[in-house]
């Protein structure tokens, strides 16, 4: 059994329902300051929830919004999260909030890691919230099961805030924040969508398998809640 799994009729509406847990955990932070920090992923599960959050009325210029992982491509890029993310999430009112990019030119991915590592460690309050989403191989970030450091992105007690990434999966280096910064959040949402992705989190929860996700739905830091559509 899944704990705090939430199934919705369709897509929109957990996406929009995810959306509302996230304004009302920003406007939280917002009100006890000073800012509030956002995580949230790329790919294409996220896109309905961010344009229902990015009409949301609340001060997004106190808001920094950080990626949960990026390729190593300058945001111009088509496959850059940073540049999905400035145009599904920030526009309306939320175009003022800060986006804590990755790329940097010139840099490679570890100078690019250690740089986010740096910004990183100077954030000393929880994020207010973080948006993960889920791959069909139990992916969440960048944490992919071939990736060769994947114990050290799920242990809980690194240090490190994120890690450079190489995994078959992606013609591009990635960064990914460690699971051990994902969960020092005060609301840790996972939105995923389809009977595919429901076996895997059913299967996760119940110990089969070796996903990656297991070690997010294990961990007793912050409860992850599940938004789950067809």
């Amino acid at each position: 059994m899944i704990e705090n799994f939430h199934e919705f009729g369709d897509r929109m509406t957990a996406s929009e329902a995810a959306a509302e847990a996230i304004r009302a955990a920003l406007v939280t932070d917002l009100e006890q300051g000073p800012g509030a920090g956002l995580v949230v992923s790329g790919g294409s599960t996220p896109v309905d929830c961010f344009a229902a959050l990015s009409r949301a009325e609340l001060d997004w210029s106190g808001v920094s919004v950080y990626l949960s992982d990026e390729r190593c491509v300058p945001p111009s890029h088509e496959d850059s999260n940073e540049a999905m993310v400035r145009r599904t999430l920030l526009s309306g009112p939320a175009a003022a909030a800060e986006m804590v990019g990755v790329w940097r030119e010139g840099e490679g991915v570890d100078g690019l890691c250690e740089a986010l590592d740096r910004r990183l460690e100077a954030r000393t309050r929880p994020f207010a919230a973080v948006l993960l989403g889920m791959g069909a191989d139990g992916h969440f970030a960048s944490l992919f099961p071939d990736f060769s450091g994947l114990s050290a992105g799920l242990d809980l007690a690194n240090p490190a805030h994120c890690l450079p990434v190489a995994t078959a999966a992606s013609p591009h280096p990635r960064i990914s924040l460690t699971l051990s910064t994902l969960v020092r959040t005060r609301r840790l949402i996972l939105l995923a969508f389809g009977e595919a992705k429901r076996s895997v989190l059913e299967d996760a929860a119940e110990g089969r398998g070796a996903y990656p996700v297991q070690a997010l739905l294990a961990q007793d830091r912050t409860p992850v809640t599940i938004a789950w559509a067809p």
